[in-house]
């Protein structure tokens, strides 16, 4: 059995960080997961037309995908069911952590859970939605009466600001730059960390590393390691190959020759 994680944001303004705390609050190290996808695409694309589409058509029966909650993973409600649907005749179970629920279950309390929740992420949405046009309205209004509008929410609540949405860098305040940034660094060491964390983990990364202390170059080591993925592919086709990547992939040339780069010998050989 593999598992795996999908994490979805509408924007490149938007983080991770928020989903990844309630996939990790569910109990899941997402160290020890066979592969992460992240995507960035707007909410009003299906499943189908996103990665979690090739994650699925990835996934073999039995395998677990955790997102952070339903309306990170379907569309509407429609989209859901379908993706319900599909995902219970692959034997593949999808677990939202923060509502603690498995939408692939094929028994009818299940399907009535999951109908209920995706109407009401659904009707959420509308509602933003209209909230979002309506503050819109309001603010364009006071654009065109005075020339801006008093922020409510927020870092700069109380300031004037005479643009609609999301500002570019010379429209920030110093406030606003600063948590940007803020933010976007610890995105960033999120992800650095939890590349260390497998890598310290890895029996491939260890091979490598090995191999290359003992003299071996890198065609030598790639050749090895596939063959090292073939033979236990070939012995346990439903297993997690540890001598896969992190999106549980057989590794590629480039991949061995980035390990044996950017790895620290010192931490991982032994």
């Amino acid at each position: 059995m593999a598992r795996f994680a999908y994490i979805r944001v509408s924007t490149d303004r938007q983080s991770y960080d928020q989903q990844i705390q309630d996939i990790k609050n569910y109990g899941i190290n997402l160290a020890d997961l066979d592969g992460i996808t992240e995507e960035k695409e707007t909410t009003n694309k299906g499943y189908q037309d996103r990665e979690l589409n090739a994650l699925l058509k990835k996934c073999k029966p039995g395998d677990v995908i955790y997102a952070a909650s339903t309306d990170r993973i379907g569309r509407d409600f429609l989209d859901m069911m379908k993706l319900m649907k599909e995902a219970a005749a692959d034997g593949i179970e999808i677990i939202a952590c923060k509502q603690n629920l498995s939408i692939a279950r094929d028994d009818v309390a299940t399907r009535i859970i999951v109908a209920i929740t995706a109407i009401m992420d659904e009707d959420e949405k509308k509602r933003i939605q209209h909230r979002t046009a309506n503050k819109k309205a309001w603010q364009r209004e006071q654009i065109a009466k005075h020339g801006y509008f008093i922020v409510e929410n927020g870092t700069n609540a109380g300031e004037k600001c005479g643009y609609i949405g999301n500002p570019k860098w010379n429209d920030m305040s110093e406030a606003q730059q600063n948590a940007l940034t803020r933010a976007q660094e610890a995105s960033q060491l999120a992800r650095q960390n939890a590349v260390i964390e497998w890598r310290e983990k890895s029996q491939a990364v260890r091979y490598a590393l090995r191999r290359r202390a003992e003299g071996a170059i890198a065609t030598v080591i790639v050749n090895e390691l596939g063959s090292l993925y073939d033979d236990f592919a070939l012995a346990n086709p439903e297993a997690p190959n540890p001598y896969a990547t992190p999106k549980g992939c057989k590794p590629s040339a480039g991949t061995i020759s980035k390990w044996l780069r950017e790895a620290n010998p010192l931490v991982l050989v032994g």
